[in-house]
């Protein structure tokens, strides 16, 4: 097998804040996962093509390699293969959480080419299947990859640059999450150990490495929509309130109940009951009333 390293100038990142248009970020870092004042996603994307690899290259295995400059709380974190092209300038940098002002060209959260082209959803257009997870984490040196779908997908953009095209990844963390649990990663302007890295492994019978069945890949993800965080979140509270309006329902139904039980004997007296036997009263000749008085004339 020969492995080949995709690095350096060629790579574009960038970083999108959640309902902030008017920040940005560039190329010396980007970050995905929450804060106070919203979600977090990083974008990267590695610029290569057919020519790139010999004719007959068979992937075998793809992984990206990123140095984690600063974390703050363990997460999951996805990568999600983006489906529109986007761009950036790579004037800006992040402070803090934060970016700074956007300049033209730059994308946001709601634009791939700020003013001008916009994504078709607000966060970035995305495959809902996950290409890979966090694998491992070494020294501060997170790799994802070595699934099937990566390998895949990789294929694809080396045999054809244009269809499907390399718009690169989307970095997803747990956006459900409470504020502060986000990860800084190193981006293409540091030093060469820190630099994103693809690390793409294939066979080529031109280079004198036969093709081969490999299979020892990492079992797939569940496809699950990450994109639609806001319609679970809506999704979530509609349950709640059901779930709330049903217990006064039947609060209200117990309550009626309990007061129908307790005043049925008084609905009785009042309305009469046919199963009941007439009352007949008796008296004593003691308590009986006198006699009416006669006037004799």
């Amino acid at each position: 097998m020969i492995e080949a390293q995709v690095q350096g100038p060629s790579t574009s990142l960038t970083t999108i804040f959640q309902g902030q248009d008017e920040i940005s970020s560039g190329l010396d870092v980007f970050m995905t996962g929450t804060s106070k004042n919203g979600v977090r996603r990083g974008l990267i994307a590695f610029d290569f093509d057919e020519k790139d690899f010999p004719s007959d290259a068979k992937v075998e295995c793809a992984e990206i390699r990123l140095h984690a400059s600063e974390q703050k709380s363990a997460m999951k974190l996805t990568l999600h293969r983006i489906t529109t092209a986007w761009k950036t300038s790579g004037k800006n940098v992040i402070h803090g959480i934060n970016g700074g002002r956007v300049w033209l060209g730059d994308t946001t959260w709601s634009y791939t080419d700020y003013p001008s082209s916009v994504w078709n959803s607000e966060g970035g257009d995305y495959s809902e299947n996950v290409a890979a997870t966090k694998v491992s984490s070494d020294n501060n040196i997170h790799s994802y990859g070595n699934t099937l779908r990566m390998a895949r997908l990789v294929q694809e953009w080396i045999d054809i640059k244009s269809n499907p095209f390399n718009a690169g990844f989307i970095l997803i963390g747990e956006e459900d999450a409470s504020p502060g649990r986000y990860v800084k990663y190193s981006g293409a302007e540091n030093a060469p150990t820190l630099i994103p890295r693809l690390i793409v492994t294939y066979t080529s019978p031109s280079q004198g490495k036969e093709h081969r069945d490999y299979t020892a890949y990492l079992p797939e993800v569940p496809v699950k929509s990450m994109q639609n965080t806001e319609e679970a979140q809506i999704g979530v509270a509609a349950q709640f309130f059901l779930v709330f309006i049903g217990g006064i329902l039947f609060g209200c139904l117990v309550g009626f109940a309990i007061w129908f039980y307790r005043n049925s004997g008084n609905l009785r007296k009042e309305s009469g009951d046919p199963d009941r036997e007439p009352s007949v009263q008796v008296m004593d000749s003691e308590d009986a009333p006198p006699p009416p008085i006669q006037q004799i004339t």
